[in-house]
């Protein structure tokens, strides 16, 4: 049985180290009459989640509000709104939740809050070779707020920022993709750039997370 720091820690490397930056965007066709085109109005994505509220996974604080989730049966959150502040709240459960779920669990959180495909078989393979029985009793990260880099009705690419048990701070990069009604986590099974890197300091513009 792993302790729970340690629990922790390997959980993290297994599902980290997976996640990467995916934008979906369409490809255009030069034949295209753009007189036809109708701008979309810009999305603010710095818009704070309404009721924030706070609630417990596996010795994790994660953020609840009224853009989601609207459900959350064990250890699977779902029903997030198709709007910028319901993908940086999916974002935040799917990334928490894949990560320090027990054995019993994490095959229903990736069934259900990973978008399908080679990452999230990648990902549950390596998650397979580890075990995680308990919760984390000390020294659990802080979810501190998150930014959305890109934001479109399809995708969105967000970053996560995390104050470690020292005190020093983390970003996590992820992509989450809108699929059948809900915000998903999305995994690339061969990502080329690290998504969790140190930070000085959070962005001025973060979308903060206050109240835990």
């Amino acid at each position: 049985m792993t302790t729970p720091n340690r629990a922790i820690a390997t959980a993290m490397v297994a599902s980290t180290a997976v996640f990467g930056i995916a934008a979906v965007t369409g490809c255009g066709d030069d034949s295209t009459d753009t007189s036809t085109l109708v701008q979309q109005p810009p999305v603010e994505v710095h818009g704070s989640p309404t009721r924030l509220g706070w609630t417990s996974f596996q010795g994790m604080q994660l953020p609840v509000a009224d853009q989601g989730p609207k459900s959350v049966n064990g250890a699977v959150a779902r029903g997030f709104d198709h709007t910028p502040v319901g993908a940086g709240l999916a974002a935040i459960h799917a990334s928490v939740r894949i990560s320090v779920a027990t054995d019993i669990q994490w095959a229903l959180v990736a069934q259900q809050m990973l978008a399908p495909g080679p990452g999230r078989d990648a990902w549950a393979l390596a998650r397979a070779q580890i075990s995680i029985t308990s919760a984390i009793s000390t020294g659990a990260p802080t979810v501190l707020g998150y930014l959305i880099s890109r934001y479109s009705t399809q995708a969105a690419d967000i970053a996560i920022y995390t104050r470690q048990a020292d005190a020093s701070l983390t970003r996590n990069t992820v992509t989450v993709l809108w699929q059948s009604g809900d915000w998903r986590l999305l995994l690339l099974a061969q990502p080329t750039v690290p998504t969790v890197a140190a930070v000085d300091t959070t962005p001025a513009d973060m979308v903060a997370l206050p109240g835990h």
